[in-house]
Parts: C-alpha cells; sequence; structure tokens
C-alpha cells in the first residue's frame, strides 16, 4: 500500500492526540498539586487521577486536602469514581451513569472564631439587575444513577467545649435520583463510637411529595452530648445507650406535616452533678410511640416503662441540690419572661398516654439543714398509672414501696386534670421504723427515737366544694433516748407526755377526721395533718412518769427515783412511801415491769466505810459497842474528835500526815474496803427486793432490782438513790 503524505500526518495526528489523552491525567495531577494554594487556598495532594474517555469517567485516587497548617488533614478520601452519561444531553437531560465515593475522611472543627473551612468559603457581592430577570419556566432534567458511599467517617470537634464527636464506618447507597423519577429509595448506615450503629432507610414519592423514613440506632453513647447539656444544667457527667426503631412519614411542602411512631430505649442512663455525685439514673427507659404529629400537635404514646430509676435529692441550707442543678436554665428562663409572646395555637394540642409504669424505682432524700445529716430512702419503688389525656376525668394510679428497708407503703388514687379538686386517695404505712427520724427530733426537741413502729391508713374523698378526710394513726413501742446537746427548737416540756396517750399495749393510736371546703383560702390538709403529727411527736418524747402518777394522784417526780443514804443498807420510810405508790400502779397496770438501778458516788462511799470501820475500832479500844451514826454525823464526829486522830495517828505510827480519810484507808485496807462495799450494795439490793415481794406482795415479775455500772458511772449519777424506770415485760 503507496503512503502518502495526508496519511502520515493524520497518523501522526492521532499519536499526538494519543499521546495528549495519555498524559493529560498525569499533567493536570501535577498541575493541581503545584497550584492547589493558588486553586483553592490550601495544601492539596493527588496520588492518581486517571480519565476513561471511553466511558467520560473521572477516577481520583488519594485525595488529601490539609487544614491551613499544612500537616494536619482536612478531608481525604481513598477513592472517588464519577461515571458521566454524555449521550443523554442529545435529549436534553443531564445524566451521571455512577457515583462512587470510598473512604471518605473528613474533620470538622469549631471554635469561637467559627469553623475550620471557613477560609473555603468566599463572600462574594452578586449585582443584580431586575431589568434582566427573566422567569425560567423550563424544567432541568437530571438523573443521577447509583450513587455509593463507603467505609467513610466524620470527626466533629467543639475546641470550646472540649467535646468530640465521630462517625465512622459510614455508607451510604441511592439507586437513583432523577427529575421524573417518581419514587427514590436510599440506605444510610454508619457506626458511632465504640459500639453505636445507626441505620437510615428512605423512599421518597414525588408524585404525592411525601417521604417514609425508618430510622434505627444501635447503642449509641450520649456522653458526648454532656457538653451541650451543660448550657442548661449545672452537670459533670452523662452516660447512656440509644437504640431505637422509628417510622416517619411526612410531607415535602409542609415541614410540620410530620408524623412519627415506633420505640425509643435508653439504657444504662446516669447523670452526675457537678461534683460528680449520682443525680439520676435508669437502668432502662423504654417509650412506645403511637402516634406523634407534629402538625396537628396530637401526641399518642402506648406505653412509657422504667426501670430501676434512681433519684437522689439534697436539702441543703441555702437550696435543694436540683434548684442548683437546674439554676442556669431557671435563670435563662426568668431572663426571657419580658420578652416571651404568647401566639395563639395553630391546631389544639391533644395528647394520650396508655400506661406509665415504674418498677424498681429508688429515691434517696437527704437533709442537711439539721443538726446533723438525715438520709432517707424509698426503695423497690411501683408506679402503675392508667390512660392520661388532656381532658381525662379520672386517671388510676396504684403504687407500692419500701421505707427505708423497714416497713412499706401503697395506695391507690383517681384524680382529674379538668378539675384538680376532684380527687380520691385510699393509702397506707405499715411498720415505718421511727428511729430513723432521730435527726429530726434531736433538732426540735433534742432527744433521739431509740425504737417505734409508725402505721397509718388515709383516706381522702375530695371534689371541688367539699373534702372529707380519715386518718388513722397508730404508734407502737416509741421510746426516746436522753437528751442530747442539740438546742430545743420546741421549748415544749415532752417528758411527761408520752404515755398520756399509750394504751396498756404502749401502742398510742387516735383517729383524726378533717372536713372542710378544699376552695377556702385558708383551707390546707396537709398543714393540719402535719401539724397535728408534730405535735405528736412533742407529745410522746418523754417517759411515762406523768401517765403513771395521775393513776395514783402522786408526784411524779417522786416515783422517778428511791433516795437513801450513804451506809443505809435498809427500806427507809421514804423509800417505803414511794414503793406504796409503785405497788398501786403496778396492780392496776399489771403489763409494766418497773427497774430500780442503785446509783452512789463509790469513792466516797467507800471512803465512809474507812471511817466507819475505824471508828468501830477507836469504840471497841474504849470497850464500847459499835458506833451508831448516819454518814453526816459520822463524818463530822470523825473530823472533830481528837482522841480519834490520836488513835489512828498511834495505830499507824510514826506519825502520819495523810489526810483523816487517807489515813482510815490506810488502816482498813482497800481489799478490806472492796468487800465491805460489794456487801453493802447487795444488802441494798435484797433488802429492797424482799420488801416489795414480802410487804407488797408483788410478783417477781413485776420489778428488777440491780446495781448500776459503778466503775463507769457519770458525774450526774453519782447521787444516791435508785434510779426507776419503767417497761413493758
Amino acid at each position: 500500500m503507496k503512503i502518502t503524505k495526508g496519511r502520515i500526518i493524520g497518523v501522526s495526528i492521532l499519536f499526538v492526540l494519543f499521546l495528549v489523552f495519555l498524559l493529560l491525567s498525569t499533567a493536570v495531577k501535577y498541575w493541581i498539586n503545584k497550584n492547589s494554594k493558588e486553586l483553592v487556598g490550601r495544601k492539596l495532594e493527588l496520588t492518581e487521577l486517571h480519565f476513561n474517555y471511553a466511558k467520560v469517567a473521572v477516577r481520583v485516587v488519594g485525595f488529601k486536602l490539609y487544614e491551613q497548617n499544612e500537616k494536619d488533614l482536612f478531608v481525604a478520601f481513598d477513592e472517588l469514581y464519577i461515571n458521566v452519561s454524555p449521550w443523554s444531553l442529545l435529549a436534553g437531560e443531564y445524566a451521571v451513569s455512577e457515583i462512587y465515593l470510598d473512604g471518605l475522611d473528613l474533620s470538622v472543627i469549631q471554635n469561637e472564631q467559627g469553623f475550620n473551612f471557613d477560609d473555603l468559603i468566599e463572600e462574594q457581592e452578586v449585582e443584580v439587575n431586575s431589568v434582566d430577570i427573566q422567569e425560567d419556566k423550563r424544567i432541568l432534567k437530571f438523573a443521577i444513577h447509583n450513587i455509593e458511599f463507603k467505609n467513610g467517617a466524620l470527626r466533629y470537634m467543639d475546641t470550646d467545649k472540649d467535646n468530640e464527636i465521630d462517625l465512622k464506618d459510614i455508607n451510604l447507597a441511592l439507586p437513583l435520583i432523577a427529575w421524573n423519577n417518581e419514587k427514590s429509595e436510599m440506605g444510610v448506615d454508619f457506626s458511632m463510637g465504640k459500639e453505636g450503629n445507626v441505620y437510615i432507610s428512605a423512599d421518597v414519592d414525588h408524585a404525592t411529595e411525601r417521604y417514609s423514613i425508618d430510622l434505627g440506632v444501635s447503642n449509641i453513647d450520649i456522653s458526648p452530648f454532656v457538653a451541650y447539656l451543660k448550657e442548661y444544667m449545672r452537670v459533670n457527667s452523662l452516660q447512656g445507650k440509644v437504640n431505637t426503631q422509628l417510622h416517619i412519614d411526612g410531607s415535602m411542602s409542609n415541614f410540620k406535616d410530620v408524623i412519627i411512631d415506633g420505640l425509643v430505649k435508653l439504657n444504662d442512663f446516669e447523670l452526675t452533678d457537678e461534683k460528680d455525685k449520682r443525680f439520676v439514673a435508669a437502668k432502662t427507659v423504654n417509650v412506645n410511640l403511637d402516634s406523634i404529629n407534629l402538625g396537628s400537635s396530637h401526641y399518642e404514646i402506648a406505653s412509657i416503662e422504667l426501670d430501676s430509676v434512681e433519684l437522689y435529692t439534697a436539702l441543703n441550707t441555702d437550696k435543694s441540690n436540683i434548684e442548683t442543678i437546674f439554676e442556669p436554665v431557671m435563670i435563662s428562663d426568668s431572663l426571657l419572661t419580658d420578652s416571651i409572646v404568647i401566639e395563639e395555637e395553630s391546631a389544639p394540642l391533644y395528647y394520650q398516654i396508655d400506661t406509665l409504669i415504674l418498677s424498681n424505682g429508688f429515691v434517696e432524700f437527704e437533709d442537711n439543714t439539721l443538726n446533723r445529716k438525715f438520709v432517707y430512702s424509698l426503695s423497690n419503688m411501683a408506679v402503675e398509672m392508667g390512660k392520661i389525656t388532656e381532658k381525662a376525668t379520672s386517671v388510676p394510679v396504684k403504687y407500692s414501696m419500701n421505707l427505708n428497708g423497714s416497713g412499706n407503703s401503697s395506695g391507690k388514687l383517681n384524680f382529674s386534670l379538668i378539675n384538680y379538686f376532684d380527687f380520691d386517695f385510699e393509702g397506707k404505712v405499715k411498720q415505718m421504723d421511727l428511729m430513723s427520724f432521730s435527726p429530726y427530733t434531736e433538732y426540735y426537741i433534742a432527744r433521739p427515737i431509740t425504737q417505734g413502729k409508725f402505721n397509718y391508713s388515709c383516706s381522702i374523698d375530695m371534689t371541688p366544694t367539699q373534702l372529707t378526710n380519715q386518718n388513722n394513726l397508730r404508734i407502737s413501742e416509741i421510746e426516746f433516748g436522753n437528751k442530747t446537746k442539740d438546742p430545743n427548737t420546741i421549748k415544749t416540756p415532752v417528758r411527761l407526755a408520752l404515755y398520756l396517750l399509750k394504751d396498756q399495749n404502749d401502742i398510742i393510736a387516735f383517729d383524726l377526721p378533717v372536713s372542710g371546703n378544699p376552695q377556702d383560702p385558708k383551707f390546707g390538709v396537709g398543714k393540719i395533718i402535719w401539724k397535728t403529727l408534730m405535735n405528736f411527736l412533742v407529745k410522746t418524747a418523754t417517759k411515762p412518769f406523768g401517765m403513771l402518777g395521775s393513776l395514783t394522784g402522786t408526784n411524779p417526780d417522786n416515783i422517778k427515783s428511791l433516795p437513801f443514804n450513804y451506809l443505809e443498807s435498809h427500806v427507809n420510810d421514804i423509800q417505803k412511801e414511794r414503793l406504796k405508790q409503785i405497788a398501786k400502779i403496778s396492780k392496776k397496770k399489771t403489763e409494766l415491769k418497773f427497774s430500780f438501778t442503785q446509783e452512789t458516788n463509790p469513792e466516797e462511799e467507800r471512803n465512809l466505810f474507812a471511817i466507819q470501820e475505824c471508828a468501830n475500832l477507836f469504840y471497841k479500844n474504849n470497850g464500847q459497842g459499835e458506833i451508831s451514826m448516819k454518814a453526816d454525823e459520822l463524818f463530822n464526829w470523825a473530823r472533830n474528835n481528837i482522841e480519834f486522830h490520836s488513835f489512828i495517828n498511834q495505830a499507824l505510827a510514826p506519825i502520819n500526815q495523810d489526810s483523816l480519810i487517807s489515813n482510815c484507808v490506810k488502816m482498813i485496807g482497800e481489799q478490806e474496803l472492796d468487800k465491805l462495799f460489794e456487801k453493802q450494795l447487795e444488802d441494798r439490793n435484797s433488802n429492797l427486793r424482799n420488801y416489795m415481794k414480802d410487804s407488797l406482795l408483788l410478783p417477781i415479775d413485776c420489778f428488777d432490782v440491780s446495781t448500776s455500772d459503778l466503775k463507769n458511772i457519770s458525774d450526774q449519777q453519782k447521787e444516791t438513790n435508785y434510779r426507776v424506770e419503767v417497761s413493758l415485760k
């Protein structure tokens, strides 16, 4: 074949075009890498750039766009592939047959100046000539097929709040977006945090202009959002995992037309205050949304289930912990009060909750306003509330709980949201331990409660014009301890009041009926009940001698103790008279048992024994019998008798310069004095015991006689007497 000049030129042109097309992608990549700062204002790198001329496609591999510091990455991806369909232009349609993006890694940073991409967005002023504006009624025809994003990642960092949110493994699949497509489908899934996953499936119906979205969330960690919660609450940490299965239907033409249903679940929730103390927590919170219509303000919730909810409240001298935690939002609300404009709602509000169930709830209350801290807990709380709507006339509620580990409470009630005065209630408190409330009784009456059980039943039937309230209180075996150093807030003599209310079984029981008009501004059921209860606690704070004395017309002080003299072992006349009164009380109140505890000053009485024994030796030495004097007379005689002093000094010759008492103790001896003193104590007890048994004919189970712990006795108790106490057998 003859090669002509024209063929050579044609082949050369083709060869040149081939080289140009072959090297064009490399040249473009080189030019972009070299001039990136002039192009976008930042350093940009491309590892590979390929043009597919047959498919009219471009492939970018190893894309990296850096931050302004040219060290940290702003955005990068492993591969981007775009395949254009140019032949669709013949039909007046812009079309892309495929968009594929793999390994997108985007880092968004926000600080007080703005975002890390603000420099990439240039603000341009556009001058618009209204004369040249003509309405373009042509329809833009487009079609984008097979959009797919894989293995994406997004990191959002808020430096002001030191908070970071990571989205990983982002995948998106969108088969088609087109101008004339009646329906579109899209699927997105990504991971968030260590365990969280999000799945979104969307269908768009262009013909009806409605969309449908299925949103699935699994184990999303909510802790990163505490940084934003701190703007409204004084908290330190937020924990929990969110799981959802929601279905959303909405309109593309009316953004308010949105209907939501599905399940929202929160697991292992915990919120701590600024001191990192737990404020509220829950094992699980399940909310079953039946139908939430934002446009029509129609909210229907099938059920709310709360499991193992914990709430910790504290009352401090200045404010409660709840007020402290919500202080930021309270301040914000108060500042906005003057600027609030009340707008008429476009649609009436309707809400409905079919059931609300709380199981295994726990509430702890701490009162730091007393002289010592009071802590009380309600545990194993169970609440079940029936159907509630904004127009409900009778909402049923049942509840039960344990009271601080001892006792329980349960009840049921019905209330109306139309008229708050339409209310009925029945509740009981069983075997509540009153000892737990000692911090309050110490604060108000300076005495702790050492024992006691509280039982209470209450019924309330209230209408807008009439209230009928029955209260039955029963307190058993309540006892108060000794006076504390707390200053008395209530200046009331409570020691003589306890047994005025107690019956023969050590039980205080009374009914308190209350009635009146609830709409009377001066009427308050809670105030009446609480005031009566507080008066009751004040009255029941003392020992029963006032009540016991009234049984026989005896001064209560005369039966609280049995005085005796030092060195005296027989039952004296004063003791006999008081014991006769006690015997009368015992025969009337056979369930009582009296305890007589001997108290004395062991040092002084032992010293008097030493003087008495030395005086007996002195009398015997002079040929006389034993000395017979009372303690005071004996001491004065020994101190003023010179011959007795000489007798002691001769017995302890050479002359001793110690005191008279010390010399007498040395002369008798410590061991001998101990024997004499112990015998004296036992003789007193024996004589008292025999007198009550033989002379007063009291059964032995009605009394008990003993000696106090004289080795550890307090100075206040070092008086010569029998301390009398009473208790049930």
